[in-house]
């Protein structure tokens, strides 16, 4: 019968192995003793890039909040996905990176939306997200007041250089673009006028509304001594409505030619 207690050269292959284990499982515990120890504890937060719109309060306590848990870590075992998980919280945040800066620092770099708009009291991006946001009154003043349904907040952000590509031709500043819950789209102009373009049931309504609106710009603005006050429909199939405080009329497209001037 075999006996591995007497098979030398099995037995030397055996203590090899073992030993060779311990060794392994020495070092594994002594790396481990060493990664936990305070030199490599994070202490030190450093955010870069949009970092405006934190305030100070935000900053703090974001940054009290993962020193005080200790990251689940250190230098090497810390989870960063917990930081990124911490500013998504923030609606103003579009992206992040964070990298490791040895020995005892963590580098957080925050992209913020950029605001293209004012939408209620938040803002709204060029990609159509709606965030909070810091702004001080004269950089709000400056922004297109915006307003519709918020599920519909990609399409007001798609179409506010389309209706801006139409009216600057003629010399007009947009000042609000609204979008109704029927899915109507008003206009409001630096000027104080208010055009009416209506619901887009075709896909090239909208910009058929803007060139007849064109074609009669110089009617328009002959007969508007200021733009407080003054609306104009374009919803009318071969024309539109335009009113002032003493001007009322419908205007249809075979009354004007394409100076504008009524024929």
């Amino acid at each position: 019968m075999f006996n591995i207690w007497q098979d030398v050269d099995l037995m030397a292959w055996v203590t090899r192995l073992v030993t060779r284990l311990a060794l392994a499982l020495l070092v594994l515990a002594g790396g481990v003793w060493v990664l936990q120890r305070p030199y490599f504890a994070i202490n030190q937060f450093r955010f870069i890039g949009d970092v405006k719109q934190f305030n100070e309060s935000e900053l703090r306590g974001l940054m009290q909040k993962h020193l005080t848990d200790g990251l689940a870590g250190g230098f090497f075992s810390m989870e960063l996905q917990e930081v990124q998980s911490s500013l998504k919280e923030f609606s103003w945040v579009k992206n992040t990176s964070i990298r490791r800066v040895w020995p005892h620092e963590i580098e957080v770099s925050v992209e913020a939306f950029k605001p293209v708009a004012v939408w209620d009291k938040q803002y709204l991006s060029a990609e159509g997200d709606v965030f909070d946001a810091q702004l001080s009154d004269d950089a709000k003043a400056k922004l297109l007041v915006t307003q519709g349904p918020l599920e519909a907040s990609k399409l007001v952000a798609e179409q506010i250089p389309v209706f801006q590509g139409w009216l600057q031709p003629l010399g007009w500043t947009m000042h609000s673009l609204t979008l109704t819950e029927r899915y109507s789209w008003r206009v409001g102009l630096t000027n104080g006028l208010e055009i009416e373009f209506g619901r887009a049931d075709t896909p090239t309504v909208l910009q058929e509304r803007a060139a007849r609106l064109a074609q009669s710009a110089k009617f328009v603005k002959d007969n508007m001594s200021s733009g407080v006050g003054a609306y104009i429909d374009l919803r009318y199939p071969n024309g539109f409505a335009m009113r002032t405080d003493d001007l009322h009329r419908v205007l249809g497209a075979a009354n004007v030619n394409n100076t504008g001037e009524k024929k």
